[in-house]
Order: C-alpha cells, then sequence, then structure tokens
C-alpha cells in the first residue's frame, strides 16, 4: 500500500498572491515558486520555512542540472517526470506512506532488516510536532504535542526540517553532516533582490546551477541526490561517503518510517550507531552549503550562530570583514546593483535546548550595493570602515558607560561592579545600535571618512547619554550618596566620551561656536 502521493495529490495548501488558497502537488508548488504566484504555505511554522526553502531549491536545481537539460518547464506533469527520474525512477520515494519497506518512502530509506519490530523501530512519536527539531517539554514558550489533529502536509514539513537541519540528540540520535559538530547549527546567509518566496526561490535555484561545475573536485556530479533511496540499517559503517554525493544532495539523517492506521499516520522510528553521511570530524561543517558561511582559520569551520542571534557584530563579520568565505547564495549578482536584501536566518540549537529562531532581514541600498559589487578598493574601504564602527560602539560600552554606571551604582566611590549590575543599560545601548547600524553604514558611502566618522560618533554620544540619563534615573542610589553619586558618573561620562568620541565633541564645539557668532 502507497498512501499520500506528494507528485499526484494536492496535499500542500498554498496561499497564493491573488488571495486565493488551493492544495497543490509537489510539482505544482514548483511551478507556482517558478511563475512568482506564491504568498505562503498554510502550514508551514516559521522555523520550518529554512528547511523548505533549502529543500525545494537543492531539489530544483539538482532536477535542472541532471534531468530536464538546463531548461525550467512551465508544466506540473514535467516536473513530475523529471523527480521520479531524480529518484531513478523509483515512484514510492515520492510517497509519505509505504508498507513495503524494501522500498523509500519520502524521506524514509527501505529497511533491510524486512520488518519495523526486528530493526527495532518504535512508535513513540505521537504528533508531527514531536517529530520536529523544536524542544518543547518544557512548554514554555511554544506548547508540545499541539498539532493533535495533523494533516499529512503537517507531517511532509516536520519530516523535511528533522531530516536536514537536526543535530545530535544523544546516543543513536546522529544529525547532519551540514553542521560544525552535533550541538551547531545550519544557518541560511543570502541575498535577494525581493522577499517574496518565488523571487528568493527562482534566485538562489539559478545561484545553485551558476556554481555547480564548482563542486566538481570535491563531489560527484552524478552522485546521490536523494539520500533515503539507498536502504539503511543503520550501522556505523553503513555511512554514506560524502565525495560519493552530488554536490547538492539532500540528506537524511534519522531512521523514521510512517506507516497508517485507522486513516491516520503513525510514525516510526529508530536509532543508529552513526550517521547517514560519512566525513571525517576534522571537516567541521564545511561542506559547500550553499548558505553557510565559513570562518577562514587555520581549521576552518561552518558558521554556528550564538543564542543572540544575527547581530550587526556578526552580519558585519560575515558580510564585511573577510574572516568568513561567504557561501555562493551571499554573492552579488550582475542584476543585483540596484540594491538587494541580506537574509539571515537559523533555528539555533544546544545541549538539550533550542537557542531560539533567529531571522533578520537588512536591506542594502542601492548606492551600498553598488560599492560592495564594484572594485575590491570600494569593497575593502566600507569594510573597514564598519569594522571601524563596530569598535567604537564596543569602546563605548566599555570605556564611557560601565565606568559612568559603575560609579552610580557605588554612590561615586568608584568601587567595582559586575557587569552583569549595569547590563540592563549596555544592552539597551547596544539594540540601538543594533537597530541602526546598517542603514547608517549604507548612508555614509558617499561621504568622507571624517564626515562618516563624526556623524557615526554623534549617533553614539547621543545614545550613551540617553542610556546614561535612564540609569541615572532609574538605578537605585542611597539617598546620602546621591549627589556625590551623580556628581562623579556625569565626570566620568564627559571625560571619557572626550577620549572615545574626539570627532563628536569637535563637531559640537564648531556648531556651539557658529551659533554664538549668529547670536
Amino acid at each position: 500500500m502507497m498512501r499520500y502521493a506528494l507528485l499526484d495529490e494536492p496535499l500542500i495548501r498554498v496561499r497564493f498572491k491573488d488571495k486565493t488558497v488551493r492544495g497543490c502537488t509537489l510539482p505544482e508548488v514548483i511551478v507556482a515558486l517558478l511563475r512568482d504566484a506564491v504568498l505562503g504555505f498554510e502550514a508551514l511554522q516559521p522555523h520550518q520555512q529554512q528547511a523548505w526553502h533549502s529543500f525545494l531549491v537543492q531539489l530544483v536545481a539538482m532536477a535542472v542540472a541532471r534531468i530536464t537539460g538546463d531548461a525550467f518547464p512551465k508544466e506540473a506533469a514535467r516536473w513530475r517526470q523529471a523527480l521520479v527520474e531524480l529518484a531513478g525512477g523509483e515512484e514510492a520515494a515520492w510517497y509519505l506512506v509505504v508498507s513495503d519497506l524494501s522500498r523509500p518512502a519520502f524521506m524514509q530509506p527501505p529497511v533491510p532488516e524486512g520488518s519495523l519490530e526486528a530493526a527495532r523501530y518504535k512508535a513513540d512519536v505521537q504528533t508531527p510536532d514531536q517529530l520536529d527539531v523544536l524542544i518543547t517539554a518544557k512548554n514554555h514558550d511554544l506548547k508540545a504535542r499541539r498539532i493533535v489533529q495533523p494533516r499529512p502536509e503537517h507531517w511532509l514539513f516536520a519530516l523535511v526540517t528533522l531530516q536536514t537541519m537536526e543535530g545530535f540528540l544523544g546516543r543513536g540520535n546522529y544529525g547532519i553532516v551540514r553542521m560544525n559538530g552535533g550541538f551547531g547549527n545550519r544557518p541560511l546567509v543570502g541575498l535577494t533582490r525581493a522577499l517574496s518566496p518565488g523571487a528568493h526561490f527562482r534566485r538562489d535555484v539559478q545561484v545553485l546551477l551558476d556554481a555547480r561545475l564548482s563542486f566538481a573536485d570535491r563531489y560527484d556530479l552524478g552522485g546521490h541526490a536523494l539520500l533515503w533511496l539507498l536502504p539503511w540499517d543503520g550501522k556505523k559503517q553503513s555511512g554514506i561517503p560524502l565525495e560519493t554525493c552530488d554536490p547538492y544532495f539532500i540528506e537524511v539523517c534519522r531512521r523514521i518510517r510512517f506507516l497508517e492506521e485507522n486513516g491516520h499516520i503513525v510514525c516510526w522510528r529508530a536509532n543508529t550507531e552513526g550517521p547517514r553521511v560519512a566525513a571525517p570530524k576534522e571537516l567541521n561543517g564545511v561542506t559547500g552549503d550553499p548558505w553557510t558561511p565559513v570562518e577562514k582559520s587555520d581549521k576552518p569551520k561552518a558558521l554556528t550562530v550564538s543564542d543572540s542571534g544575527f547581530t550587526y557584530r556578526l552580519l558585519q563579520q560575515v558580510f564585511l570583514s573577510g574572516d568568513y568565505e561567504p557561501p555562493v547564495a551571499l554573492a552579488f549578482r550582475e542584476d543585483e546593483k540596484d540594491g538587494v536584501y541580506l537574509v539571515a536566518r537559523t533555528l539555533v540549537r544546544g545541549q538539550g535546548k533550542t537557542g531560539g529562531l533567529h531571522f533578520r532581514i537588512v536591506p542594502v541600498s542601492q548606492a551600498a550595493a553598488r560599492w560592495l559589487s564594484g572594485s575590491e578598493e570600494r569593497r575593502t574601504k566600507l569594510a573597514r570602515r564598519a569594522e571601524q564602527r563596530v569598535r567604537l560602539a564596543a569602546d563605548v560600552q566599555r570605556k564611557v558607560l560601565y565606568p559612568a554606571l559603575a560609579a552610580l551604582l557605588s554612590g561615586g566611590r568608584d568601587a567595582r561592579v559586575e557587569w552583569e549590575q549595569v547590563t540592563p543599560w549596555i544592552e539597551a545601548f547596544d539594540r540601538a545600535v543594533d537597530a541602526q547600524f546598517f542603514d547608517r553604514l549604507w548612508a555614509s558611502v558617499e561621504q568622507d571618512e571624517e564626515t562618516a566618522r563624526r556623524d557615526w560618533e554623534r549617533f553614539l554620544l547621543t545614545e550613551a547619554r540617553r542610556q546614561f540619563a535612564v540609569a541615572e534615573h532609574g538605578m537605585p542610589v542611597a539617598s546620602a550618596h546621591h549627589w556625590r553619586a551623580r556628581s562623579r558618573a556625569h565626570a566620568i561620562f564627559e571625560a571619557r566620551s572626550r577620549e572615545v568620541l574626539p570627532y563628536a565633541f569637535n563637531a559640537t564645539r564648531s556648531l556651539s561656536t557658529e551659533q554664538e557668532v549668529r547670536s
């Protein structure tokens, strides 16, 4: 028995730009995305969007490169044929439920043991969100087991997310190879001219096609594309060598099998003795993933985003500093000099916890896009300016705000206070910088160095004063020390500000002089 055919049944509800919602087959979804007609997917949760985007882009890029002869068919029927051919003619690979365990099901490898009991599978996953990568056992933010009446598409999206985004989760539960370590994450960092799902999809498919030959020395261009086609007994030696795969292979990291009982999908799963893809540990997640930046060092490693997410510091490092090897999705294309969006997304994982879903969109102005896609000299100049601005913001926190706030908190006695005691105001300053960092950086591209620095220092000084004022009125200070604390803190703030932000004060003095003359 085979049930829930992704190629033939309208299982995926799509919201179109004309405000209609219709169920679509997987080939129809591809056609709609290529037409840029999609507004969203009804059952797709925010943390699943990255996995779904990457899955579709990799799938279509491989189909176009290997099956359709670099053409983008306009008919769903042709895409159906291409996907079957990509699966080696095995139509079962596109069904959610296949009772014959010797055949693959969608993202579910064949079970060579012949029975789920013999292979030690367990049916202990009750809902799609239990299968998913989120850790929600404590019900703090997102409730566990909330999808109690799932549709096939809920299982579909959970399965795609698990198999392409999951990391290590205890013995027998190994993660994907496109990640630096079992507790890392798989970030998506790239560019797009428009934010609609179709525009981003079409752009990334073309990026992958253009870059495909550059991976020929590391991968087999005719190698394994869909890793769920191969039988998997879970043994330690059963890992698929990375070099035998297609550069854009779609992996599976867990032994999963769906069956149907009383009209409902039942999920079975089993542990394994090793990961599905055999790769040396020294690889550190450096697989040529189209969206993952690689940190340059003696031992290059794929970017792992922390709980802090995509802060302006991290994006400055990844996008501008040269400290990271940019993924192919982060390179400017010829038609992107009139402005693009920098898109960064990841679900941060940890040991037994989820570090948050982090998603950031940074508009890159036309002027900045032309600088960044132009000469190396201009790009280097802008990168140096960005680095200088990050360093200045850090100096204001450490050398201006911290000592001034510490003086307030200690009653003006200059006693040492812990950094955590002044964190609320330091972090508020940092958030203010974060909110305007890139807009102000792009706005500065046509300014000379002195003007650009003066404008940035003025902004930092204004925000630092704002937070200092907030702290002055809200920080608990003993009444006996009130005036001494305020006097000492003000003296420190003003003196240190002049040391760290000299251009801001020079400009202020010049302006005051002019005002005095006019008066």
